[in-house]
């Protein structure tokens, strides 16, 4: 067994691409410990990133991808490591684990496949270890790996045939696999190209054909007498070829013919039972190896016709009860879907917005003196808001009252001289000090900031700014009223058609969500605005009735009723419109 698994491990290391270095571990079967290791290509290279990595498989019995692992001394070249769990009979067997040169995730999963696949054939050897001798089984393992060593499928197949050839002293061994419920010559030793219309091409062919349909390893001439087998297209092709001795062997996969194998022999040299045996178990895992190599070089669209075909043999055979059931119920909500029909909303994100606000500016430049108010204060028409600094502007008004007395007094001793010259002057220069006077006194009464009318401050707070200066129509304070909202909508471009003035629908607001509020579209403002990488349009509603507890600004959701749809279009439509815009935009 020793030698089994290190001829495994060896052709496993050549197949993987940019393996480095490997380990195989192996122990009693689900108990452990899985100290027995074989190394490759040598255990001279320090193998502690290796076990560490095979350990972690060992407990998750899964397998485990280290990227960058470790480097190579000599270049710095990043590893990876790869570790698979081995299973036999569903029970952990050990580990296999391999340290190759990093590459992409496509390619580490395609590595863990083939693991998995190597992991396999060694399940089926170690199965068979009672009764085929070992050298038996490295054949087998060097006929897996002749199979792998080629990308393509009939170069593969072709040199599988030809090491059978080789290795039974056979004159030619023909290899086919079923094609629409018949066979198809896949691969002739020694041959490049093959003519499916040939004579010996028909003739391989209904010999395969005679084998698969009864389920049974066939030789010709037969060792004894007669037989329950039918054996007439095998007759007819040793007549063809003069006399030959010919073997065919039935490939079986999951329990299912998938191929024939077929080898012949001079007439001299006729295939004995153990020959026979050997080629069966070559067939048990050759063929579903080159077989799962043809179906992955399929075009596109006949993998997808088998898969359908596949599916819908499940579906209408035997057994597969849960999916039967899936299936059927699946279409039973289809059709639901399909019938019934819901009220259909438009949804979109909304806020409150008063329907009224008045900005509080300041009425000419100066500083903050005091602020009485700020943001969310409940006011009164004529509450103090804030007060300007009047301190200059009462120096200006003792200014020209003292100037207007002093002009009132030249004023009356010109009346008293009879100087009408100076007395016209001094009147004039009178009105001018009482014209200032005024002015001052007007600015000295809109240093007083008050509520235009009864309702919320929405914004400004002017506490953490005494003694900044303002500018003039510099806005301080805004007011809205407490009874008077409008409902905004964030409409998305993708729904803004659906819409139409008067349509109804409700609002719940996140400050409320016990509360459900009528609304009516009462314009749609035909403006685009761009939030969160979406376009959205405003369209504004007013409410059915209000609430003490709203406040500008509160946010919600609401939905606009457009009328009744099916329940498959209403779930639907999204992807529909969208695999729409997606043609349009990929279609020339």
């Amino acid at each position: 067994m020793q030698k089994v698994l290190t001829t495994w491990l060896s052709q496993q290391c050549q197949i993987l691409p940019g393996a480095v270095h490997a380990v195989l571990l192996t122990g009693p079967l689900d108990e452990g410990p899985y100290e027995q290791a074989i190394y490759w290509p040598d255990d001279e290279h320090d193998q502690t990133s290796l076990d560490r990595v095979a350990q972690a498989a060992l407990r998750s019995k899964q397998a485990v991808i280290k990227t960058r692992n470790s480097t190579i001394e000599e270049t710095g070249e990043p590893l990876d490591a790869i570790a698979c769990p081995l299973f036999l009979d569903n029970k952990l067997f050990g580990v296999f684990a391999v340290q190759m040169s990093n590459c992409s995730q496509p390619m580490q999963q395609a590595a863990i496949r083939q693991i998995q696949t190597g992991a396999i054939w060694l399940e089926t050897m170690t199965v068979l270890q009672g009764t085929i001798a070992k050298d038996q089984l490295i054949n087998l393992v060097d006929l897996v790996a002749t199979g792998l060593e080629n990308e393509h499928f009939r170069v593969a197949a072709t040199e599988v045939a030809n090491e059978l050839t080789s290795r039974f002293s056979c004159q030619r061994v023909s290899l086919g696999f079923i094609h629409h419920n018949r066979i198809r010559i896949e691969a002739i030793s020694h041959t490049q190209k093959i003519d499916r219309q040939a004579n010996l091409t028909r003739a391989l062919r209904d010999a395969m054909n005679e084998a698969v349909d009864q389920s049974s390893a066939m030789i010709y001439p037969l060792e004894t007498g007669p037989s329950a087998l039918v054996t007439q297209m095998h007759a007819k092709l040793v007549d063809q070829q003069q006399g030959s001795a010919i073997c065919t062997i039935p490939l079986i996969r999951d329990g299912k013919a998938i191929g024939a194998l077929l080898l012949e022999r001079g007439i001299d040299e006729p295939f004995s039972r153990t020959t026979v045996e050997q080629c069966q178990q070559i067939g048990l895992l050759i063929g579903p190896v080159l077989e799962n190599r043809r179906r992955e070089e399929r075009p596109l669209p006949a993998k997808i016709y088998a898969s359908l075909r596949g599916w819908f043999a499940k579906l209408l055979g035997p057994n597969h009860l849960p999916l039967k059931v899936s299936v059927t119920l699946s279409i039973g909500l289809a059709l639901w879907l399909s019938l019934a029909g819901a009220m259909f909303h438009v949804s979109s994100d909304s806020f409150l917005e008063a329907g009224i606000c008045r900005a509080v500016v300041a009425p000419q430049q100066g500083f903050i003196a005091s602020s009485a108010v700020r943001a969310g204060d409940l006011v009164e028409k004529g509450d103090l808001l804030a007060t300007l600094d009047d301190r200059d502007l009462l120096l200006e008004q003792r200014k020209w009252r003292s100037q207007r007395a002093q002009l009132l007094k030249e004023y009356r001793q010109a009346l008293a001289g009879y100087d009408r010259a100076e007395v016209a002057i001094l009147k004039a220069k009178r009105t001018q000090a009482e014209a200032q006077l005024q002015l001052v006194e007007q600015q000295l009464q809109r240093t007083t900031l008050v509520a235009p009318f009864s309702g919320l401050v929405t914004s400004g707070d002017l506490s953490q700014s005494l003694g900044s200066p303002v500018e003039r129509g510099e806005v301080l304070f805004e007011v809205a009223p407490t009874d008077t909202y409008r409902v905004v909508l964030k409409v998305d471009d993708r729904d803004i058609g659906l819409l139409t003035r008067g349509q109804q629908g409700q609002l719940k607001l996140s400050g409320l969500p016990n509360q459900t509020i009528g609304i009516k579209v009462e314009r749609l403002t035909p403006v685009a605005t761009s939030s969160e990488g979406r376009n959205y349009f405003r369209v504004e509603a007013i409410m059915d009735s209000q609430s003490d507890l709203m406040r500008p600004g509160m946010e919600g959701v609401a939905k606009i009723v457009i009328g009744e749809e099916k329940l498959l279009w209403i779930l639907s439509r999204r992807l529909v419109e969208w695999f729409r815009m997606f043609t349009w935009n990929r279609l020339p």
